[in-house]
């Protein structure tokens, strides 16, 4: 009987730890948001795997693998057609940013697709210091590459570029080597003083600016119409409280 009562015991603690959690699968940009949310939304916790980015949040929502999954960039039309559900909770900007200490603070998209393409590696064709240039670019399975690649350089292969995973990397590499250059969202950069990001055609990245040509729709996506606790923390997001949480690092739908 004693056994029986210790095994009840051992099993009611780990049901009161599993209890209302969301596994949450994808974007590593939406992932922040979640992680903001975690703190104040009452009615379920999170874990969070957003090693696979966008392109696994996409594919566990395919599957049917993943409770939620976080897709930053437009769904592909055959995922939605295979059943997967997508509500767009808000719109993100991608910068390109460089080290706080080199003088150039604006490029043409041209001049960005010349540097990432391998075309100009040089900060001296582009005005700056005699200086290398170092571009770090994010992994094939994040949207922020795949985004950038179609806005900013027009659909021109990437080449002479290193790969960095994952995304938050590129910040530390653009800090500490003067001639980095790299594509990252804003999320990544609240409260980082030691970056500058580029102007594009003129336009600053802000939250603000609805110029700004570098800009993706945020999406959270399910297999079928969301239910149960995943349906009330979409409906949440959506809500004024969940927007106000959105705002604090993307533009919000509301």
């Amino acid at each position: 009987m004693k056994r029986k009562f210790v095994a009840l015991i051992g099993l009611l603690a780990t049901f009161s730890i599993t209890a209302g959690t969301i596994n949450y699968e994808g974007s590593s940009t939406i992932g922040k948001f979640i992680s903001d949310a975690d703190k104040i939304y009452v009615g379920s916790s999170f874990k969070v795997n957003d090693d696979s980015e966008s392109l696994g949040g996409e594919q566990c929502a395919t599957w049917d693998t993943c409770e939620l999954g976080g897709v930053a960039r437009m769904v592909d039309p055959s995922a939605l057609e295979q059943g997967v559900h997508a509500v767009m909770i808000g719109k993100d900007a991608i910068a390109a940013v460089v080290n706080i200490r080199n003088p150039v603070t604006q490029l043409s998209k041209t001049q960005l697709r010349d540097v990432f393409s391998g075309k100009i590696t040089n900060w001296k064709e582009l005005g700056g210091e005699d200086r290398m240039i170092k571009p770090y670019i994010v992994k094939p399975a994040s949207a922020t590459r795949h985004v950038f690649q179609k806005k900013v350089m027009g659909g021109a292969e990437y080449s002479g570029s290193a790969v960095v995973s994952p995304d938050r990397k590129i910040v530390a590499r653009v800090i500490h080597e003067r001639g980095a250059i790299g594509q990252i969202s804003l999320a990544f950069l609240k409260s980082i003083k030691r970056i500058a990001v580029i102007s594009v055609d003129g336009e600053k990245p802000a939250l603000d600016n609805p110029n700004y040509p570098v800009t993706r729709e945020l999406n959270l996506v399910t297999h079928g119409e969301p239910a149960g606790e995943v349906k009330k923390f979409i409906e949440w997001t959506l809500s004024p409280e969940g927007q106000d949480v959105v705002k604090q690092r993307f533009v919000g739908v509301k």
